[in-house]
C-alpha cells in the first residue's frame, strides 16, 4: 500500500531536477547540467516510490491497529468465502437440455449448407519466346 499518486513523485522529481540544473549551470556545461538533472530526475523518482511505501506500510499498520481496537465485529466481514453452487432444480435442467438440442440442430443444418470455395486454377505458360522475354526485361528496365 503507498500513500498518495504518482503525481507526489513527478513533483518531488522535478523540483530535484531544477534545483540540481540550477547550482550546476554555473560551474558545467550546459549539456552536463541537463544529463545531471535528468539523471537527478530519475534517481528520486525512484526513490520517492520506496518512501511512499515504507510511509504506506507505516500508517496502514498504524491504523489497522486502531480499527482492531474501536470493533472487532467489522473486521470480520469480507474474511468467508462461500464457494457453494446452488441447487439444480428440474427447469433448469430442462433448460440445458433444449438449449443442447437447438444447438445440436443448428450444426447440423450449417453443415449441409456448406459449400467450400473452388477458386480457378491458375495456368502457366511454358511456350514463351525467349526474344520477346528479353523485351519486355528491357522495356521494364528503361522505366
Amino acid at each position: 500500500m503507498m500513500i498518495g499518486t504518482i503525481r507526489i513523485n513527478f513533483v518531488v522529481a522535478l523540483l530535484a531536477g531544477i534545483f540540481t540544473f540550477v547550482l550546476s549551470i554555473s560551474n558545467n556545461l550546459f549539456l552536463s547540467s541537463c544529463i545531471k538533472s535528468g539523471y537527478s530526475f530519475l534517481i528520486l523518482f525512484v526513490v520517492t516510490f520506496g518512501f511512499r511505501w515504507v510511509l504506506g506500510l507505516l500508517i496502514g499498520s498504524v491504523s489497522s491497529l486502531e480499527g482492531a481496537a474501536q470493533d472487532n465485529s467489522s473486521s470480520a466481514v469480507g474474511q468467508n468465502l462461500d464457494l457453494l453452487t446452488p441447487d439444480e432444480d428440474e427447469e433448469t435442467r430442462q433448460l440445458m437440455k433444449s438449449n443442447h438440442a437447438n444447438i445440436s440442430k443448428d450444426e447440423h443444418s450449417f453443415e449441409m449448407q456448406f459449400s467450400p470455395l473452388n477458386p480457378p486454377k491458375l495456368a502457366t505458360k511454358n511456350n514463351l519466346d525467349p526474344e520477346q522475354l528479353a523485351g519486355a526485361l528491357r522495356r521494364m528496365s528503361e522505366d
